[in-house]
């Protein structure tokens, strides 16, 4: 589904005409967290093709809604991963469900 979603926005000839942030975020964390992959901020902002700007403001929107979170590097003060939290998994799991991606 992911790679469905960059496909369909790479074939269009009017860029950005596709934006969806917050899924894409969302489902880059879903499948990070069901290959048990930490993900670093930074990675999601490479990994969401948009300006790292508007994927912080989605970041910072996301955690106030309690689906993610962020949480600082042990050995990097730098670094910070990001996680769906259990809301932010059912949340998406039933959105998944609902449109029939999963079984």
């Amino acid at each position: 589904m992911y790679e469905a979603r960059r496909r369909r926005d790479t074939a269009s000839p009017i860029k950005g005409l596709f934006g969806e942030p917050g899924w894409d975020i969302l489902l880059d964390l879903f499948i990070a967290r069901k290959t048990r992959t930490a993900l670093q901020v930074s990675s999601v902002c490479a990994g969401a093709g948009l300006p790292s700007t508007t994927v912080l403001r989605w970041i910072a929107r996301l955690e106030r809604e309690g689906l993610i979170v962020r949480v600082a590097d042990q050995e990097d003060a730098r670094r910070r991963y990001v996680s769906l939290t259990a809301k932010g998994l059912r949340l998406t799991t039933s959105l998944l469900d609902a449109i029939g991606s999963i079984g």
